[in-house]
């Protein structure tokens, strides 16, 4: 968020300063300002620039005569050419500052030009005086500006930079040849006005320099990357509609035998007695023709989840109590100690429906598919952040699943349902514990050996989301952070000619990666555009892309047999829900590439889900 702060501010500060004011006035101020000077001194004050051209032969003039002088300059051209100002400060002369930008008067923009000495020359400059009207603007002959000046000589010169004034001073000097030239404080007796400029300035002075020089550049790029986004949004929209019905086709068109065998059902459990007795209960009472055990595996719990399971006295349910090892371990443990071959791995906050063990277990009847993909449904969807959650596993997760059905590379099966065969998992080591999403390492790990991963839409597990922004915010960033590490352990699969290199880890990296890495630039963008830039239309095209989501969230939900009424609250969600997204992404990847370890972490359970699924 700094970083997209830092983005904004650097647009903004580079259209403020590049923009020009309209109709600068300049305050009549004239040579005959009533400002006093000490007797036998003349104060010497140039106003704008640093110029180009012209300050340089100012500051030859003023060393040849080896007089001393006042500037008052303008920010921005500060910001141009620094160069000048330093030399202005190691010539001896006095600087401060009249605006940022010209023709400019207020109290920012004098703040902003403050600044802009300090990174040039290292000094802070307690000088501040509009920029006035000056017989050099008017007259470009320097024998006529000198006799209009000379009148008032016993008051401050005050002049502008421009192309008769380099002659001018000699001019004015020979014209009052007992007169001392120096600064403004040094003939009016003002406080000295130069000091050295604090850290702090400084660094202001440098970053808002730099925003000048490079602000056009800056956007140009902003603007290829939201080009990118655009591009990569609409895909994922393209394919999410062109592809979820193509799913479903598929999805009836396999030929599966009526396939119902006996199932063990793992549940690894780590501070789950809020649901795990729902859980539970929902499992054992099953409606499937041959046996469900089920085999809870307490992973060193403090709270009371072993004794919970056990006092429900449910004759086909098993616990198993482990120190703690991890959701890998209790998983590991789970499945040798299961009896039979068809495996369904659940999470401890997970309610089954009465059908979702025979329909999860049903596509097992192929050979060729080696595991299957169950519908995670929220259960606790009141609430904004419990609507947000359940469009995002609706109109996210699940339709993203359908594509990945239908180009046949699914890379995760989520740990609240899924199906194994236990010939595949044994295939693959078992699940590993080099992940933290050891669901999706070892969903990769089975498409890679040539098992067929499918999602059974009917097959519906009800879960509870977190409830809080920072339950929320671990959760995601261990999910995110889980799948960085998959995608890099599996990295070989984009040699390979099977389907997980050619089009999972590919979907994975547009679409989970870089699209949300990328995707503040959008929102910045806009902003910029809208509020900034004067380009109100970027407003527009938002909301043409919202719009454009919104009816693909829409789609979603129907294709997923739910209710309409949740999408009241999607504009909001793209709005602020979707930041948090941002921020775990790119802090996912900052701590992958650094390394850094993250332990299995529970959220707090409430018990909703039971409540929600009946």
């Amino acid at each position: 968020m700094v970083g997209l702060g830092f983005l904004m501010g650097a647009l903004s500060f580079h259209a403020y300063a590049t923009a020009r004011v309209a109709d600068p006035e300049r305050a009549h101020v004239g040579a005959g300002r009533a400002e006093e000077v000490a007797d036998g001194t003349a104060a010497l004050v140039f106003h704008g620039g640093p110029h180009p051209r012209w300050t340089p032969r100012l500051l030859d003039a003023l060393a040849a005569e080896d007089v001393r002088a006042t500037f008052f300059l303008v920010g921005a051209h500060v910001n141009e050419h620094p160069e000048l100002v330093r030399r202005m400060v190691r010539d001896g002369h006095e600087v401060g500052v009249s605006s940022f930008r010209e023709g400019e008067h207020d109290g920012l923009g004098t703040a902003f030009a403050r600044t802009a000495l300090a990174a040039a020359a290292g000094v802070h400059s307690g000088l501040s005086e509009p920029d006035p009207d000056t017989p050099d603007l008017h007259r470009y002959d320097p024998q006529h500006v000198v006799a209009e000046v000379l009148p008032d000589a016993d008051r401050v010169i005050r002049l502008h930079v421009s192309s008769a004034t380099p002659a001018v001073v000699g001019l004015l000097v020979d014209a009052l040849p007992d007169r001392r030239f120096t600064t403004l404080t040094g003939a009016t007796g003002r406080p000295a006005a130069l000091d050295d400029a604090s850290p702090a300035e400084e660094v202001t002075g440098y970053a808002l320099s730099w925003s000048q020089h490079h602000g056009d550049v800056l956007a140009l790029v902003l603007g290829l990357v939201c080009a990118v986004v655009a591009v990569l949004a609409m895909l994922r929209t393209v394919l999410q509609l062109g592809l979820a019905h193509t799913a479903r086709r598929l999805h009836r068109e396999i030929a599966v035998t009526p396939h119902a065998p006996p199932v063990s059902v793992v549940v690894p459990a780590y501070n789950e007695s809020a649901n795990i007795a729902a859980a539970v209960r929902s499992i054992a009472a099953s409606e499937h023709p041959a046996e469900v055990e089920v085999v809870v595996v307490d992973d060193g719990s403090t709270d009371g989840t072993a004794e919970v399971v056990r006092e429900l006295g449910l004759a086909n349910v098993r616990v198993v109590s482990q120190p703690n090892g991890g959701k890998f371990a209790a998983l590991n443990t789970g499945i040798a100690l299961a009896r039979h071959d068809a495996l369904v791995l659940v999470d401890g906050d997970t309610v089954f429906e009465r059908d979702t063990v025979s329909k999860v277990v049903r596509p097992l009847g192929d050979t060729g598919v080696g595991a299957v993909s169950g519908n995670v449904k929220v259960a606790n969807r009141g609430g904004l952040l419990g609507r947000w959650q359940h469009l995002e596993y609706t109109a996210g997760s699940n339709l993203d699943r359908q594509i990945l059905n239908a180009l046949e590379c699914i890379p995760t099966i989520p740990g609240a349902i899924g199906a194994f065969r236990r010939e595949a998992l044994d295939e693959v080591g078992g699940i590993s514990a080099d992940t933290l999403a050891e669901d999706t390492d070892v969903t990769m790990a089975i498409t890679r050996a040539g098992w067929r991963v499918v999602y059974e839409p009917a097959a519906r597990a009800w879960t509870e989301v977190p409830t809080g922004a920072s339950g929320l915010y671990k959760q995601r960033y261990r999910w995110s952070y889980g799948t960085f590490q998959s995608m890099w352990k599996h990295r070989t699969a984009l040699r390979e000619r099977g389907r997980m290199g050619r089009f999972g880890l590919l979907y994975l990296l547009l679409f989970h990666v870089v699209l949300p890495a990328l995707a503040p630039a959008l929102d910045v963008y806009v902003l910029y555009g809208a509020f900034v830039a004067d380009a109100p239309w970027a407003l527009v095209v938002w909301g043409v892309f919202l719009v454009v989501q919104t009816a693909g969230a829409g789609y979603a939900l129907r294709l997923d047999g739910e209710s309409l009424a949740p999408l009241w609250v999607f504009p909001l969600q793209q709005v602020a829900y979707r930041q948090l997204t941002y921020v775990v992404v790119i802090k996912s990847l900052v701590t992958a590439l650094n390394g850094t370890p993250l332990a299995w972490q529970t959220a707090r359970r409430s018990g909703l889900a039971k409540v929600a699924a009946r």
